[in-house]
C-alpha cells in the first residue's frame, strides 16, 4: 500500500465518495417510491440503514481496490486522558459553532439566509430513541470508520498533516451543509488529531457521539420545550461543557499533551493541492457540490 502512488489512492477514495453520494441520494428515493415514508419511524430506520450502507460500502470498496486493511480495534479501552480530550474537543466545537453563528448572522444582514436546521415532529418515546440513534450513534460509528479508519490511514504515508487536512476536506463535503462549513471542517481536523494522538478509533467515536448527542439534545430543547426551562437547561449543559473543556485543556497542557502535534511540519508532507489532482476525486467533489445545491434548493422551495 505504501508504494501505491498517491494519485491512485486518491482516485480510489474519490470512487468511495461517489458511492457514498449515490447511495445516500438514491436509496431514500427508492424507499419513498415504495411508500416507506408514510411511517416516520420506518423512515428513520431507512435513513439509518442508508447512512450505514453509504459509509460502509465505500470502506469495503477502498479496502478492496487499495488492498488496504488497517487494524482499528486493537485498542478498545478509553482512558481518563481520552475523556479529557473529548471535553477539550467539545470546547473547540462550541467555539467553532459560535463563530459560525456570527458569520451566518452577518450574511443574514446582507440578505443571504440559509434554512435553519430543525427536527421533524417527535410524538412518542420510540420515535425519539430512533431519532437519537440516527443522529448520534450511527454517524459516530460509521463515519469514523470511513473517514478516520480508512481514508486518514490510507493517506498517512504522505504525511500526517496532509492526511488530517485531506480527510477533513472529505468529511466536510460529505455533510453537504454549506452553512456549517467552518464547524464541520474544524470537527474533521480535531477528530483526526485525537485519533492519531491516541491511536484509538473509539476515542474519535466518543467525541463524535458526544458532539452529535449534544447538538440533538440542544435542538430538541429549542423546538420542543418552551419557556425558561429550555433556556435554563441549554445554559446548564453548555456551562458544564465549557468548564469541563477548559479544565481539561489546562490539565492536558500541564502534562504536555497536545493533540495538534500531528499538524506540525515534520518530515515530508504532500501539498493539499494534490488532493484535487485526482480526476475521480474531483468528480466525487462535483457530485457532493450538486448534492449541496439540490438540498439548498429543496429547502428553499419547501
Amino acid at each position: 500500500m505504501k508504494n501505491t502512488p498517491l494519485k491512485y489512492r486518491l482516485n480510489v477514495i474519490g470512487g468511495g465518495l461517489i458511492i457514498f453520494v449515490a447511495i445516500r441520494t438514491y436509496l431514500p428515493m427508492v424507499a419513498q417510491s415504495l411508500g416507506l415514508r408514510d411511517n416516520f419511524n420506518v423512515w428513520l430506520v431507512v435513513y439509518m440503514f442508508t447512512l450505514a450502507l453509504a459509509t460502509l460500502v465505500p470502506v469495503a470498496f477502498i479496502e478492496k481496490m487499495a488492498d488496504f486493511h488497517p487494524v482499528l480495534f486493537e485498542k478498545r479501552k478509553l482512558e481518563a486522558t481520552h475523556w479529557l480530550m473529548v471535553l477539550q474537543g467539545m470546547l473547540i466545537f462550541i467555539g467553532l459553532a459560535v463563530v459560525n453563528s456570527l458569520l451566518l448572522a452577518v450574511l443574514g444582514k446582507a440578505g443571504i439566509v440559509f434554512p435553519a436546521q430543525k427536527l421533524e415532529p417527535v410524538d412518542n418515546a420510540l420515535t425519539l430513541l430512533l431519532y437519537f440513534i440516527f443522529s448520534a450513534v450511527v454517524p459516530a460509528v460509521c463515519e469514523e470508520l470511513f473517514i478516520r479508519g480508512i481514508v486518514l490511514n490510507l493517506l498517512l504515508p504522505n504525511g500526517r498533516r496532509f492526511a488530517v487536512l485531506a480527510s477533513a476536506v472529505l468529511f466536510t463535503v460529505m455533510h453537504t451543509q454549506i452553512q456549517s462549513f467552518i464547524p464541520v471542517f474544524g470537527a474533521g481536523v480535531v477528530l483526526a488529531c485525537i485519533y492519531l494522538y491516541t491511536g484509538n478509533i473509539f476515542a474519535s467515536m466518543a467525541l463524535h457521539f458526544v458532539n452529535n448527542a449534544y447538538s440533538f439534545v440542544m435542538l430538541y430543547m429549542q423546538q420542543r420545550v418552551n419557556g425558561i426551562s429550555a433556556v435554563g437547561f441549554s445554559a446548564f449543559v453548555m456551562s458544564v461543557l465549557l468548564v469541563g473543556g477548559g479544565c481539561s485543556w489546562i490539565h492536558l497542557n500541564k502534562h504536555n499533551i497536545n493533540i495538534f502535534d500531528c499538524l506540525k511540519k515534520e518530515g515530508k508532507n504532500a501539498r493539499i493541492s494534490r488532493f484535487f489532482a485526482s480526476p475521480v476525486m474531483v468528480l466525487g467533489l462535483i457530485c457532493c457540490a450538486m448534492a449541496v445545491f439540490s438540498q439548498l434548493y429543496a429547502d428553499l422551495v419547501m
